[in-house]
């Protein structure tokens, strides 16, 4: 598992940093974010997750596409009820389902800090309680399990390799989500 996970980490770092440098959860962090701006990153959030976590699911028959869930009520509890679009992004089997999920899940540690600065945003003080950024430590438990799920299989190098790419390719498929712009907030 350690190799795989090394793999994973190693190719997505240099993404993982530039993606995070110009997001607009940089704003919660420093408490400056607008309620549109947070719209915004929610619904940023669920077309990335929404796309992914479709995906794994279809390989990983023990993933729930929780993610997707949260961010979804979390919308409708601000008002966003009509999200229509769709962003492009498939797996062809399991070992890019796992890269997939590498991205989606490794996410957690990031969004639970998210979740614990939202409190000090003056601007979020009305909205409704956040299923998807909780600063919670409970929104761990899909990282764990992912883990475990590690820890029980054995990979080749051409599937660390087709999970490292794939990895790379979710990335990629967060950074067009964080382009998106929200037409009704």
């Amino acid at each position: 598992m350690a190799e795989i996970l090394n793999r994973l980490r190693e190719a997505t770092k240099q993404l993982h940093s530039d993606i995070e440098k110009d997001n607009i959860a940089n704003k919660v962090v420093d408490h400056s974010i607008s309620l549109t701006e947070y719209k915004l990153l929610l619904f940023q959030n669920y077309m990335a997750y929404k796309a992914a976590e479709a995906e794994v699911e279809k390989f990983i028959p023990e993933y729930k596409a929780s993610k997707t869930y949260q961010l979804e009520q979390d919308l409708k509890g601000l008002g966003l009820l009509d999200i229509n679009s769709t962003l492009d992004f498939h797996c062809q089997n399991k070992a890019e389902a796992i890269g997939a999920a590498y991205v989606i899940e490794g996410s957690a540690m990031g969004g639970m800090l998210i979740g614990k600065e939202l409190k000090s945003c003056g601007s979020l003080n009305s909205i409704p309680n956040q299923l998807f950024f909780t600063g919670e430590r409970s929104s761990m438990q899909g990282w764990n399990s992912y883990l475990k799920y590690l820890r029980s299989c054995e990979f080749s190098e051409q599937e660390i390799t087709a999970a490292s790419n794939k990895a790379k390719e979710t990335f990629l498929l967060f950074k067009q989500a964080f382009g998106l712009e929200l037409s009704n907030s």
